[in-house]
């Protein structure tokens, strides 16, 4: 049986209310960041080898096609979330506050970690400026995923919390399934 919408989730002309502008621009912004991160931890391992060609390794995989699936895993969901977010239905935007808590919550682990390992020196010695664009575009990510985990909860308490947690605990399930099958320990 199908329930009827929530009124308080509607207004006069049959718009719906859930904020979700908040939302999709600190997705934005934390793509921005992220990618900007890769940017310069891209730059810095490049030129760290080639002041010193002797090391070995580095944080990109060694194929084409295997960096690609390491970009593909936060962007589908990204992707996914941001098209769920800017349906009509209280039930995808629901989906879509869980699918972006749980791949920020993800990215709040990542940029913390980063920032920490930046600070604490569990990195490679890289140049100097570089490190600290990194330092500040996860800085910038930490920010808008905490934004971005916020306005996914003040979402889920007007569009519904079923449907929210379920999104949540499938897009962490399935993400640590992928992250595990790409090699990542």
């Amino acid at each position: 049986m199908i329930q009827p919408p929530n009124p308080d989730l509607w207004d006069s002309d049959g718009n719906l209310l859930v904020p979700r502008y908040g939302i999709q621009i600190a997705m934005r912004l934390a793509l921005l960041a992220a990618s900007a991160f890769w940017l310069f931890l891209f730059l810095a391992e490049r030129e760290v080898h080639r002041l010193s060609p002797e090391m070995r390794g580095g944080s990109f995989p060694d194929s084409l096609g295997r960096t690609l699936l390491w970009v593909a895993l936060p962007l589908v969901p990204f992707l996914f979330s941001g098209l769920l977010l800017s349906a009509r239905s209280e039930e995808a935007i629901a989906a879509g506050a869980g699918v972006a808590a749980a791949l920020f919550l993800i990215g709040l682990l990542f940029s913390i970690a980063a920032i920490l390992s930046l600070v604490v020196g569990f990195h490679p010695s890289y140049p100097v400026h570089y490190g600290e664009f990194m330092a500040i575009s996860s800085l910038i990510l930490s920010g808008c995923s905490v934004w971005i985990v916020v306005s996914a909860f003040r979402i889920a308490n007007k569009a519904g919390w079923g449907v929210f947690f379920l999104a949540v605990v499938a897009t962490l399930v399935v993400m640590t399934w992928a992250y595990h099958s790409l090699g990542g320990h």
